[in-house]
């Protein structure tokens, strides 16, 4: 008889155990919604006015690649120059989530009429850029000069602003008025 007790009691100490974990489950949830993990706010410092060189444009890209024939000191000039604009960085091969972001940023620039500088990651890495930015693809907003704020690829809070077109829309236009 000693064996049905035990195994009745294990019984008894599991149910407990899965019943702790639910409740635990259901608190952090809820504790969760109370804290608004939910719906991100997004807090800006200061925002971008956009020249009128960059809106109601055609909305492309503005390829540095392209346009000069030392892409990096292209960009590293607007810096010391203290130009304010908006610089989106891919991978060299965009693939998977990288190619749906891509996209957004392409149909955002399209539906809202407003260019972007555009280059790869492999130039970044040897510009001014660099020292702020090290994951990609990222889009950066620079102010008379400075990095005011940019997407980051590494981080869990911005992971929203990556995944939809709405979401990379609510970041952009927190961060910049055109």
């Amino acid at each position: 008889m000693p064996k049905t007790n035990s195994k009745t009691s294990n019984k008894k100490l599991i149910i407990i155990a899965i019943a702790t974990l639910v409740v635990l489950a259901v608190f952090g949830f809820v504790f969760y919604k109370v804290l608004g993990g939910a719906s991100q706010k997004i807090e800006v410092e200061e925002t971008l006015l956009l020249d009128a060189e960059y809106k109601n444009t055609d909305g492309q890209q503005i390829e540095l690649a392209e346009v000069s024939e030392d892409p990096v000191a292209t960009l590293d000039q607007m810096f010391e120059d203290k130009k304010s604009f908006v610089l989106y960085v891919s991978l060299p091969i965009c693939n998977g989530d990288a190619a749906k972001f891509k996209q957004y940023v392409l149909d955002f620039q399209h539906r809202e009429k407003v260019s972007f500088y555009y280059l790869t990651s492999d130039y970044i890495k040897d510009s001014l850029v660099y020292e702020t930015v090290k994951y990609f693809p990222s889009v950066i907003i620079v102010k008379e000069g400075k990095i005011i704020n940019y997407l980051k690829y590494d981080s869990d809070e911005d992971v929203e602003f990556y995944k939809s077109y709405d979401g990379f829309s609510k970041w952009f236009k927190s961060n910049v008025e055109y």
